[in-house]
């Protein structure tokens, strides 16, 4: 696969873009260049469309398309930042040729609204030079409005440029190719593939966790294994220490409060290994273990066992696994149903 990016504007001058309470070039290069870490990680071929400087918009838009075009390209992303009049604009949308709704463009938008911006939709972008002149798929992305407090403060909180190229990411790339994987298959094998293979042979050994959440949580958790920690500590899942005495790992922890609200825990450590594989079972056997009584009770009792996916889903948010309000019904819903991953139990 090839992936054309531009970090969309220029720097300064003609063609820069807003200029709001951010600005709009800069946020499209660490949004843009983090997006083509994460796919070189992921061994796709990037070409890079940006372009710093030109004397005229015109000039600006001619160079870009002019990049794009040179290679054959599968997909053609464009990066941007909206604004509106009256600064009371919100939320993400996509431009597509003939406002096409392709299902990577779509699932674009629901990645971004995820994190908790309004999704205003896959619409027609035939207007828009680069959309129309490129010869690949094309789409632009307005991630959120750089001229409104609310979403600037919401894209600061959830993560900023790296959690925004993370939700891009995953909802262009349906399959990652690392090493690792590849090992187990001559031929590139799907992420859910491959945890499941694992999560079911668990299953039958110790009958501890059903495979389908399994391989919801590490989808979801890790996204598809290109997570901070799936890449830097082999993490497919949010594990915190607790108790671990293997290697761990330091980075930022987002939670989120009851009533929606998210905060940060700074300097958190979590579970590291050595393999995915590895990562896999610790979560098994953390499921089956963690007590927080010197094991007179089993915090994850319930979920030994059980062979309904719902049930297991929604004894993980009861039992205090995640903090996301709607950890239970993203799993269900996002992954296992919709990906068909009882398959695997």
């Amino acid at each position: 696969m090839r992936i054309g990016i531009n970090c969309g504007h220029t720097i300064m001058g003609a063609g820069c873009g807003a200029n709001g309470l951010m600005k709009e070039s800069e946020c499209t290069r660490l949004v843009g260049y983090a997006l083509m870490e994460k796919l070189k990680d992921a061994e796709v071929k990037v070409v890079d469309c940006t372009v710093d400087k030109a004397d005229t918009q015109k000039e600006y838009l001619t160079a870009v398309t002019a990049l794009a075009n040179r290679e054959e390209l599968d997909w053609f992303i464009s990066i941007h930042f909206n604004a509106s009049a009256a600064h009371t604009g919100q939320g993400v949308e996509v431009y597509t040729y003939k406002g096409r709704q392709y299902p990577e463009a779509q699932k674009v938008c629901g990645n971004i609204e995820k994190l908790g911006f309004r999704n205003r939709g896959v619409k027609n972008g035939s207007n828009l030079y680069v959309v129309r002149k490129t010869k690949a798929k094309a789409m632009l992305i307005e991630v959120c409005f750089c001229d409104n407090q609310k979403d600037v403060d919401l894209y600061h909180r959830v993560g900023a440029a790296d959690a925004v190229a993370l939700a891009i990411f995953n909802g262009i790339c349906e399959f990652v190719t690392k090493q690792e994987i590849l090992e187990e298959k001559e031929q590139n094998i799907s992420f859910e593939e491959y945890v499941g293979r694992i999560a079911k042979k668990d299953w039958e050994e110790r009958k501890i966790m059903l495979p389908s959440v399994v391989v919801a949580q590490a989808i979801k958790e890790s996204a598809r294994g290109m997570s901070e920690l799936a890449r830097e500590a082999n993490a497919l899942f949010g594990i915190k220490k607790n108790g671990w005495t293997g290697k761990t790992y330091i980075k930022t922890a987002t939670e989120q409060r009851a009533d929606g609200s998210c905060y940060t825990v700074k300097n958190t450590e979590w579970r590291a290994y050595d393999s995915f594989e590895a990562s896999i079972l610790d979560h098994n056997t953390y499921i089956a273990t963690r007590s927080t009584d010197g094991g007179k009770t089993l915090r994850y009792a319930p979920i030994i066992g059980c062979d309904n996916y719902v049930l297991v889903c929604q004894y993980l948010q009861e039992c205090g696994y995640a903090t996301s309000c709607n950890y239970a019904e993203s799993l269900i819903n996002d992954y296992i149903e919709n990906y068909n991953l009882t398959r695997f139990d």
